[in-house]
């Protein structure tokens, strides 16, 4: 591992933990086991640290391949949407969770939820990326199958989309809000519990 990655995951282990006002860039070095001068041979500012997180955050989700693969895609004739909702919401799962079995992205995650009441960019990203985008899939997920006639003419996709998906975000905020090293087996129970709620949903709205 480089300094530079050094720098990036220590940075990234005390702000997830403390904050990022209360990390000094001392403590970083110290945590690194360098000067705090050394620092700024690979980043000219503490901010610059936080940044170079968030993008390579934001780039997970731009490049991962699984969720944009086109089996994942929102179409009319997506054979795997209609005849399997349930596994389709599973390979999303999946990839999410092979994102966030990476303690590093784990910690980004919790990062996220201090940081974007002091930060535009991460509180936009938050709001764009976590919250908006999902709903919008989640809500185009439900209209396709009420137009297929998977689920009842009576549903409103739009609030299944919230239903469907707050459930995961509050379990999210639960684990970072108990823990500063989120356990594996917690974040297992996590994947199973958001399964689980998502099959009983689908389940309660579908045609009989």
């Amino acid at each position: 591992m480089s300094t530079k990655e050094k720098i990036f995951d220590v940075a990234l282990d005390l702000f997830s933990k403390k904050g990022y006002d209360s990390v000094s860039l001392n403590e970083i070095a110290s945590g690194v086991g360098i000067k705090k001068s050394s620092i700024y041979s690979h980043y000219p500012s503490k901010e610059a640290i936080l940044m170079d997180i968030f993008d390579y955050f934001t780039g997970l989700f731009e490049f991962d391949e699984l969720l944009n693969s086109k089996e994942y895609m929102l179409a009319e004739d997506n054979e795997l949407l209609l005849s399997n909702p349930e596994l389709f919401y599973h390979m999303g799962s999946e990839a999410i969770k092979s994102m966030l079995s990476e303690e590093r992205n784990l910690k980004i995650w919790k990062l996220i939820f201090i940081q974007m009441h002091h930060n535009e960019d991460i509180r936009l990203f938050f709001q764009n990326e976590i919250l908006v985008k999902p709903l919008l899939f989640w809500n185009g997920f439900f209209t396709i199958l009420k137009e297929k006639g998977i689920i009842r003419k009576d549903c409103n996709p739009k609030l299944l989309a919230k239903e469907y998906y707050s459930f995961p975000i509050y379990l999210l905020l639960e684990m970072c809000a108990k823990y500063d090293d989120i356990p594996q087996s917690c974040l297992e129970n996590f994947f199973y519990e958001a399964e689980e709620h998502a099959k009983f949903l689908l389940e309660c709205v579908k045609v009989k």
